[in-house]
């Protein structure tokens, strides 16, 4: 649902629901009222639902269609995320990710390739989902191997599509959209919706590349993305099921190649009677190394590990995917654990190892669990700054952002203390957002704090400490 944004409106109720967007998801007609900085509530009026597509997008990307009705995903994807600051969960038909740390980025891998045709559409990936709302962002790589990361600048040959504040469209927090990525002989198009936001003359030299799908969250305070739908074009290809078992190394920092490990291994459980096993693992280079002498180190045995981007080199990116083979030693009735557990290479120096896993064949089971309720309502992000210092006198400004949240929690005001000791109090009752000024008559150097009040006495409370000094004048 969308509506034309209301003058000097800081929020909107939804049928008793605060948001700082004038696009909010969900069904129904419902009531809507703008509320200004100071909580001033407009009449209300009811919302139109924006006519809803036909479908059609979807024989586009039959290739492969996810739409996450089957709980095990991963018999289509591989996920990549920072251990507990990434959750992924199955609700609703939608993958949802919940990042509880205020910040990271889950990255999905599809199983199946993008394979180009030779028509005048070569290729195209859809992607529904709510990471684009403001301040998150979709990354789209396509990139020619089987890497589980692009890394902070994609390979050469690979494709890249960022959306974020910076590409036009409206996108309200929460809100899922549709955004496909078209390859032609022309270059590629980006669609959101199916409406145009971006182009460029980009034309792939590859026939086949892996789609990598990265969604990003809010940065500042914990927050959800949701995933409804992955889509890409082609021939349906056959995938082979497999179990993946995290393994974490004994140390996350690659070793030189004799280097004293610790003694700490993972058991041997996933590999026992297994047809076959494979090791991958995504590692941050640093200042120096060979990947070509990048080893795993399971127990006594040494498993060479060989860059997953084809046409990979050092030069080109700072993270590289690698796998290897499991020795056949390694597999059998066996019990106990594997130690150590270490990656090696000549010239590691500031190397880490940022995941790392085993593939075994078979049947995937269902491992994701259900997801947990309704983010509920948080408080605007506040910020404040000095916008003007004179020798007498101190601009300080105050700004309440309510947009990176679904929904929004009221707050009572804000309170100024300088030097510890209650200077102003600005009440907003009922406000979700704004910007405001306030003069103090300040000299010299000072301590000054800005403390958020919501109206719920319950609901965390935020402040900003800053600093006025000599040096600002």
């Amino acid at each position: 649902m969308q509506w034309s944004p209301v003058a000097g409106a800081a929020g909107y109720e939804v049928s008793g629901r605060l948001v700082a967007s004038p696009e909010v998801a969900g069904g129904g007609t419902p009531e809507v009222r703008a509320v200004d900085a100071h909580g001033r509530r407009s009449a209300p009026v009811r919302a139109e639902e924006r006519a809803g597509d036909d479908g059609a997008w979807r024989q586009r990307v039959s290739g492969f269609l996810e739409e996450f009705d089957d709980p095990r995903v991963e018999r289509h994807f591989h996920l990549s995320g920072r251990r507990g600051c990434v959750n992924p969960s199955l609700g609703s038909g939608r993958l949802v990710v919940d990042m509880p740390c205020g910040e990271g980025t889950a990255v999905l891998r599809a199983r199946s390739p993008l394979v180009l045709e030779d028509a005048g559409e070569l290729g195209r990936v859809a992607v529904v989902t709510s990471a684009a709302g403001p301040r998150g962002k979709l990354v789209v790589d396509l990139v020619p191997g089987t890497p589980d990361l692009a890394g902070p600048t994609p390979p050469a040959g690979a494709i890249r599509v960022v959306v974020d504040d910076s590409v036009a469209g409206t996108r309200g927090a929460g809100v899922l959209h549709r955004f496909e990525v078209v390859l032609t002989r022309d270059g590629v198009r980006v669609l959101q919706d199916g409406a145009e936001i971006s182009r460029s003359a980009a034309v792939p030299a590859w026939r086949q590349a892996t789609v990598l799908v990265g969604v990003t969250a809010p940065p500042g305070r914990p927050g959800r993305v949701e995933v409804d739908t992955v889509g890409i074009s082609g021939r349906p290809r056959p995938v082979t099921e497999v179990v993946e078992t995290p393994v974490v190394a004994g140390t996350l920092r690659v070793l030189e190649p004799e280097e004293e490990a610790p003694g700490i291994g993972v058991a041997r459980t996933p590999l026992r009677n297994a047809p076959s096993a494979r090791l991958r693992a995504t590692v941050r280079l640093g200042d120096g190394g060979d990947v070509n002498g990048l080893v795993a180190q399971l127990g006594t045995a040494r498993i060479p590990l060989r860059p997953q981007t084809e046409g990979w080199s050092a030069a080109q990116d700072s993270e590289v995917t690698v796998a290897g083979d499991v020795p056949a030693e390694l597999l059998g009735p066996e019990t106990g654990a594997l130690s150590p557990f270490v990656l090696r290479m000549p010239g590691a120096s500031q190397a880490q190892v940022l995941e790392s896993y085993l593939e075994v064949p078979g049947e995937t089971r269902a491992r994701l669990p259900n997801a947990p309720g309704p983010l509920p309502p948080a408080v605007p992000v506040m910020t404040a700054e000095f916008a003007a210092v004179t020798p007498n006198e101190a601009t300080l400004v105050v700004t309440l952002d309510g947009s990176a949240t679904p929904s929004v929690a009221p707050v009572a005001g804000f309170e100024v203390y300088v030097d510890r000791h209650h200077a102003a109090t600005v009440a907003t009752p009922g406000g979700v957002g704004g910007r405001h000024e306030l003069l103090l008559a300040l000299k010299g150097s000072h301590d000054v704090e800005v403390r958020l009040r919501p109206e719920d006495p319950g609901r965390q409370a935020d402040s900003v400490w800053l600093e006025l000094s000599r040096s600002s004048r």
